[in-house]
């Protein structure tokens, strides 16, 4: 897992600014209190549809399939909400977002 962070880290950087430039969102693990939370971010930076399920099966469904904005998510104190929200699942959000950049090419996942 390691590894894979550090290889979106590589990937983001290497794109160009216009990408860069054309949406980032930030999800802080200071400022994220619980899951619920979390995925109201994520609908509210992101502009989701109304029928967003607010899960990881959503999240990735959403962003691989309906999301067209080119977007860079930026996840800070990955450990910070790995205390707060569990490892499994923060690890399986972060899973569920690379999968999705995976098939979906405007979206850029940057872990700090």
């Amino acid at each position: 897992m390691l590894f894979q962070g550090a290889l979106v880290t590589l990937l983001a950087s290497l794109f160009s600014f216009q990408v860069m430039a054309s949406g980032t969102i930030i999800i802080d693990g200071k400022e994220i209190k619980n899951r619920e939370n979390l995925h109201a971010r994520f609908a509210k930076e992101l502009n989701f549809p109304h029928f967003y399920g607010k899960t990881l099966d959503s999240l990735y469904d959403v962003l691989s399939s309906d999301y067209s904005g080119d977007s860079v998510i930026k996840i800070k104190h990955v450990s910070i909400l790995k205390a707060k929200l569990g490892t499994e699942y923060i690890e399986g959000m972060i899973q569920a977002i690379m999968d999705a950049a995976e098939d979906n090419p405007r979206i850029i996942l940057v872990l700090e």
